[in-house]
């Protein structure tokens, strides 16, 4: 058995994990309009309160934002952001359970398959097997998605192994006996199509990085004008 490499790894399952994503967008749709409703309305609440501090601040001779720091003792200001995150964490819960309960599906059905793989791997060259090369059954399968819970709330670190063991197995791998191999015919070097979809991702990564930073910064500056005497 050949093991496969991380980045071929997770090409596939980066390009699997688009379809219950997409899927679950028309199932999710209210529970996100309803999050950014409350968003929006706790947002602009939090701006009177901080126009109210500042406001209140220049009254007393000093700089507007010269209380800036102290502002999270504030009962109001502290209560909106609290009501804004707690929006977010419901939405977020509600999500992740969505899109799980879509990709269990989605993975367990197509890697229990005579295939041993989803679209996205049996493109990548890949299939799932047991430790001795065999076909894993179904209740291996189902044990070895869910055995990737731990890999999520351990910010990743159960999937990084994947890159650094020999036999390419990440701790959901190890939890349920299975490994990714490359699959019977397919080349060791990474397909062309999965060099291209990591470059994709990669750049999308460092526009939104780069787009919250400049906004972050526009913030800033926005802020310390309006408190300039």
């Amino acid at each position: 058995m050949r093991p496969s490499g991380f980045w071929r790894r997770y090409a596939a399952y980066s390009l699997d994990l688009v379809v219950p994503v997409l899927v679950s967008v028309p199932l999710l749709w209210q529970t996100g309009q309803r999050m950014l409703d409350r968003t929006w309305l706790h947002m602009a609440e939090a701006e009177l309160r901080m126009f109210d501090l500042m406001t209140a601040s220049d009254a007393s001779g000093g700089h507007a934002l010269a209380g800036m720091f102290e502002w999270s003792a504030d009962p109001a200001l502290r209560g909106v952001l609290l009501a804004m995150v707690a929006a977010w964490l419901e939405a977020i819960g509600i999500a992740a359970l969505v899109i799980a309960a879509l990709a269990a599906l989605w993975f367990i059905t197509f890697e229990a398959s005579p295939w041993q793989a989803t679209p996205g791997k049996r493109l990548a060259g890949l299939r799932v097997v047991a430790v001795d090369g065999s076909r894993p059954g179904l209740g291996r399968i189902a044990l070895r998605f869910f055995a990737g819970a731990p890999s999520w709330l351990l910010l990743h670190l159960g999937h990084a192994m994947a890159a650094i063991r020999r036999d390419g197995r990440a701790l959901h791998d190890l939890l349920a006996g299975t490994c990714v191999v490359l699959a019977p015919g397919a080349t060791t070097r990474i397909p062309r199509w999965a060099r291209f979809w990591l470059l994709v991702q990669a750049l999308a990564v460092a526009a939104v990085l780069a787009t919250v930073a400049s906004q972050y910064l526009l913030l800033a500056v926005a802020a310390w004008d309006a408190g300039l005497p």
